[in-house]
C-alpha cells in the first residue's frame, strides 16, 4: 500500500497501529478494528484491513495529517474501541492520552466519544477481506454460544416451575425436548444448514446427545444428594439437570454443523450473504 497524504489513509494507519500495539490483534481487537474502519467507508483505493495491519504503521508519523475535528474525534473513538475490546493496558492508556493531547480533545468530548460503542456489522463489511470473514466467523460463533446459553436458561426455568404431581415431570421433559429441537433448528440456520458431515461425525454427535441426557441425570442426582447437607438444593435439581443437558446438547449440535468434511459453499452463502457474492459461485 503506497504512502499517501490522504487524511483518511492517515486515520486508518493510526487505527492499524493501535490494533498492532501489543503484537498481532486478538479476535476481539479484530472485530473492533473492523468496526472502526467501517466508520471511514468507503476506504481509499487499494487499502484493505490486511494491508493496513501488515505494514505496521507508526502512530506519530500520521497524526499531523489528521487536521479536521470530525476525523480526529472519529479516530479517537475507534482507538478507544480497539483498546477497550480486551481491556485497556498502561501502554494503550498512554496512547489514548497522546491522542487526546495531539487532537486537543476536551474532557467532555472524550467522555462523549467513549460512550459511543462501535459495533461490527457484517452488513457493512469488506467483501474482499479475509480478515472481515474471520471476524464474522468469530462473531457468529459467539452468537451461537449465547443462543445455547439462553436455551439452557430456558430449560432451567422450566425445571423451576413449581408444579408437582402426576404427569408434570413428563410435561416438563416434553417442553425441554421441544426447546432442544428448536435450538437445533436455530443453530442450523445460523450456520446456513451445512451438509456433508460424514458418518463419523454423525455417530459421535449421537453419542454426544446421549451423553447430554446422562450428564443431565447425573447433575439431577447430585443436586438431590446435596440436599442432604445443603438445604433446598433438591429444589434446583430439575433446573440444574435440564440446563446441563440442554447446554451439552447445544455444544454437540454446534460442533456437528461446523465439522463438515469440506466447506459447504451453499451453506456459507446462506450464513454469510454479505461476505460472499452469489454471482461468483
Amino acid at each position: 500500500m503506497p504512502d499517501s497524504p490522504n487524511p483518511k489513509t492517515a486515520c486508518l494507519k493510526v487505527l492499524a497501529a493501535i490494533a498492532n500495539l501489543n503484537g498481532d490483534p486478538t479476535p476481539l481487537e479484530f472485530e473492533a478494528f473492523l468496526a472502526a474502519l467501517n466508520t471511514f467507508q468507503p476506504l481509499p483505493t487499494g487499502v484493505t484491513p490486511e494491508t493496513l495491519l501488515a505494514n505496521r504503521p507508526v502512530i506519530a508519523e500520521h497524526l499531523g495529517q489528521i487536521q479536521t475535528p470530525a476525523m480526529q474525534q472519529q479516530v479517537y473513538r475507534g482507538a478507544y474501541a480497539i483498546a477497550r475490546s480486551k481491556g485497556i493496558d498502561p501502554q494503550e492508556a498512554q496512547i489514548l492520552n497522546d491522542l487526546k493531547s495531539a487532537f486537543e480533545l476536551s474532557p467532555d468530548v472524550v467522555q462523549a466519544l467513549e460512550k459511543q460503542p462501535l459495533v461490527y456489522a457484517s452488513s457493512h463489511s469488506f467483501t474482499d477481506s479475509a480478515l472481515s470473514g474471520m471476524a464474522s466467523l468469530i462473531g457468529r460463533a459467539g452468537e451461537v454460544r449465547r443462543m445455547i446459553f439462553d436455551y439452557a436458561m430456558g430449560a432451567a426455568i422450566v425445571g423451576l416451575i413449581p408444579l408437582n404431581g402426576g404427569g408434570t415431570l413428563e410435561i416438563k421433559l416434553v417442553i425441554v425436548l421441544a426447546l432442544i429441537l428448536k435450538m437445533t433448528w436455530d443453530i442450523s440456520k445460523q450456520w446456513g444448514q451445512p451438509r456433508g458431515q460424514g458418518w463419523p461425525v454423525i455417530v459421535s454427535s449421537l453419542l454426544g446427545l446421549i451423553w447430554a441426557g446422562v450428564a443431565g441425570l447425573l447433575v439431577w442426582g447430585i443436586m438431590i444428594g446435596l440436599s442432604v447437607v445443603v438445604p433446598y438444593a433438591g429444589a434446583f435439581a430439575k433446573a440444574a439437570g435440564f440446563a446441563t443437558g440442554t447446554w451439552i446438547a447445544g455444544q454437540t449440535i454446534d460442533q456437528f454443523y461446523t465439522t463438515a468434511k469440506r466447506p459447504d459453499f451453499s451453506a456459507l452463502k446462506r450464513a454469510f450473504p454479505n461476505l460472499i457474492d452469489a454471482d461468483k459461485s
